[in-house]
């Protein structure tokens, strides 16, 4: 439900939502999350907002497809409340959200979700992006894009896996398969996702056939850590159970 010009004020709109979600794009578990938040929208000026929210969610995991060892079954596979209040800032100066030639896109999330159910977590989040997009010629764009998240654990408890940072991909690294970067089970192999990461793209983005085919050279760096204090900028392994290192990849598309 979304109730614009809130109050009478062009610049503010206020919104209701409610979602359940059933997601298996993490291969290590199938969760469900009902959740429902309120949020208030407030126009800073041209290309410029502010969010405030407060969401509400239960969080579960199917015991029979977590793919990690036996003995933390029990502790993950646990239903979880949480309430989390964050804002976010969106500016967006971008000629073209879809198809950008200069610009700049940043974006800062922060979030805490205190310890208001007895079942819940207690941790703060924050999420940082910055883009921007350069002419070089007439048709070819270079794109850059930095991205950084935190995610801070202020209680004994761990941190629900659905609540971590996953990544890997194609908004992220193209070195990994989707979802796929960061920690690792000892015992399975699969993602554990991390509390922290940091990822570096950059593109260069020229036609190929006019403007229905176009070409790409890329070079994504990153990674996502098991914690903040284990990020490194490292670009081998120390061994196969390391995977707190910088992952490069190139490619084209």
């Amino acid at each position: 439900y979304l109730a614009p010009q809130f109050q009478g004020n062009d610049n503010l709109s206020l919104s209701f939502s409610q979602l359940l979600d059933r997601s298996s794009d993490i291969r290590t578990f199938t969760s469900q999350r009902a959740e429902g938040s309120v949020q208030l929208t407030q126009k800073l000026a041209r290309g410029s907002l502010l969010e405030y929210r407060v969401a509400v969610r239960l969080v579960s995991i199917d015991p029979s497809t977590l793919k990690i060892s036996p003995d933390l079954i029990p502790v993950y596979s646990v239903p979880v409340r949480t309430a989390i209040v964050s804002a976010t800032w969106i500016q967006d100066r971008r000629d073209d959200p879809l198809e950008s030639t200069r610009g700049v896109f940043n974006t800062f999330d922060f979030g805490l979700a205190p310890p208001v159910f007895t079942s819940g977590t207690y941790y703060t989040r924050l999420v940082l992006k910055n883009s921007t997009y350069h002419r070089v010629a007439r048709d070819v764009i270079f794109a850059r894009t930095t991205s950084f998240g935190w995610l801070h654990n202020l209680s004994s408890n761990p941190v629900p896996l659905p609540e971590l940072f996953f990544a890997g991909g194609n908004t992220t690294n193209r070195g990994f398969p989707e979802n796929q970067s960061g920690p690792r089970d000892p015992i399975t192999g699969f993602p554990l996702g991390g509390e922290a990461f940091l990822f570096f793209g950059t593109e260069l983005r020229f036609p190929v056939a006019g403007k229905t085919l176009g070409g790409v050279l890329f070079h994504d760096m990153g990674n996502s850590f098991a914690s903040l204090n284990d990020l490194s900028f490292r670009f081998k392994q120390r061994d196969r159970q390391d995977f707190n290192y910088m992952v490069q990849s190139f490619g084209i598309g």
